[in-house]
């Protein structure tokens, strides 16, 4: 067996295979100097250095090259660190080349190396910036020149705990800093990593990012899994909010539902009144909103299927229940965001066809709802037969939380 196809069993070990088949044609489909940028820790460089490596020989092995930095926080023994990931690399036969923060050129290496199939290992040393602050500058200068899509902090502890449980996302908006209760469990240099990254997000790059603080053993269940495996960071997205279909771009919207869903929505659905539209700016999440004598009837909620797991859901939600204190829904037991609608509802109750959701519903009047629920029409396309080896299509995706 090839050592491409070894790594991908691998990946379809750590989650659904169809995630981890999607996630990889879509990076495959990128620049190469795009797709990750991997900050590497000095207590994991010394304490998980082979998990470090085996890491980017499994990356290399199915085409992918993250840029590899050192030394943003502890630059004395970052040269040291990256000649040890570069000799263990270069003994399992994986290419990589070391490079200096402060080399004028750098932006360019970095990029040619990644796209000759070279792992780029930057290091910020003692002389590329007097303190974290410039060297977290001049790291935005370079993932604003790459366009990187994904930054990525190892950190020993993994993303961030709150009374014990993974926080899995951090939604932060540009005038308010992060909550302190989030921080109260948080050790000093996770603290440092949250304060650095929405410096990243807010004053340091423009273009889409997100930052992602998880384990060195868990850093492919954050790139090939929609849930991911660590706390993501990212900025809090625009949502607007329309009244019915007026001014809702429909082409746009067809294209949403048939790839959160994996098929097309009927016709009928965007001609059906509605009472409200919640969509993001760029067309890559959408709730639609029915009131009824018992609340708000959550109709359809999507999120494109290049964007889930980047937080979008969540983003939603929040504008959604803003204005619906009351609101219930449906979906197909085996949808992926059963989990994720679980933990956002007040009840439910389980069908063989549909489980039915709510929230802020009074006792008297579940029932009702549930009996409005289940008559509702199915709205999106049937899904046509398929091969025995086929994957089955992709639903909406239970996002971060």
């Amino acid at each position: 067996m090839e050592p491409a196809d070894v790594v991908l069993r691998f990946l379809e070990s750590v989650g659904r295979p169809d995630e981890a088949r999607f996630y990889l044609a879509r990076f495959r489909a990128e620049p190469r100097e795009q797709f990750a940028l991997v900050a590497i820790e000095a207590n994991v460089a010394r304490d998980a250095l082979e998990a470090v490596v085996l890491d980017l020989r499994f990356l290399a092995a199915v085409g992918l090259f993250p840029v590899v930095v050192l030394g943003l926080f502890e630059a004395t023994t970052a040269f040291q660190h990256a000649t040890r990931i570069h000799r263990r690399l270069a003994r399992a036969a994986t290419p990589a080349v070391l490079l200096t923060g402060s080399d004028a050129t750098l932006h360019e290496q970095t990029a040619r190396s990644a796209r000759a199939g070279i792992i780029p290992i930057v290091v910020f040393g003692p002389r590329d910036g007097g303190s974290a602050d410039e060297r977290v500058s001049r790291l935005g200068a370079l993932l604003r020149a790459l366009q990187t899509h994904k930054l990525i902090f190892l950190h020993r502890r993994g993303g961030l705990l709150q009374d014990g449980s993974l926080v899995p996302l951090v939604a932060l908006d540009d005038s308010l800093p992060a909550p302190p209760s989030l921080l109260l469990g948080a050790s000093r240099k996770q603290q440092l990593i949250v304060a650095q990254s929405r410096r990243i997000l807010f004053d340091l790059t423009q273009h889409e990012l997100l930052v992602a603080l998880t384990s060195p053993l868990n850093l492919f269940r954050e790139l090939f899994t929609v849930k991911g495996a660590g706390t993501l960071l990212k900025r809090r997205l625009s949502i607007r909010r329309f009244d019915g279909w007026n001014g809702v771009d429909s082409a746009r919207m067809q294209e949403l539902l048939a790839s959160s869903f994996g098929r097309d929505a009927a016709p009928e659905l965007l001609r059906r009144p509605v009472t409200r539209v919640y969509v993001e700016a760029s067309y890559n999440g959408a709730a639609i909103v029915c009131d009824t004598p018992l609340g708000a009837y959550l109709t359809k909620f999507a999120v494109a299927r290049g964007a889930q797991g980047e937080g979008l859901g969540r983003d939603l939600w929040d504008a959604m229940v803003a204005d619906v204190p009351t609101v219930f829904w449906r979906a197909r037991p085996k949808n992926p965001i059963v989990d994720w609608y679980t933990k956002v509802c007040d009840g439910l109750a389980r069908f063989p066809e549909w489980t039915v959701f709510w929230r802020g519903l009074q006792p008297d009047r579940v029932a009702s709802a549930i009996e409005y629920a289940l008559a509702q029409p199915v709205d999106i396309v049937p899904q046509p037969p398929v091969a025995q080896d086929s994957l089955p299509p992709r639903s909406t995706a239970s996002e971060r939380d």
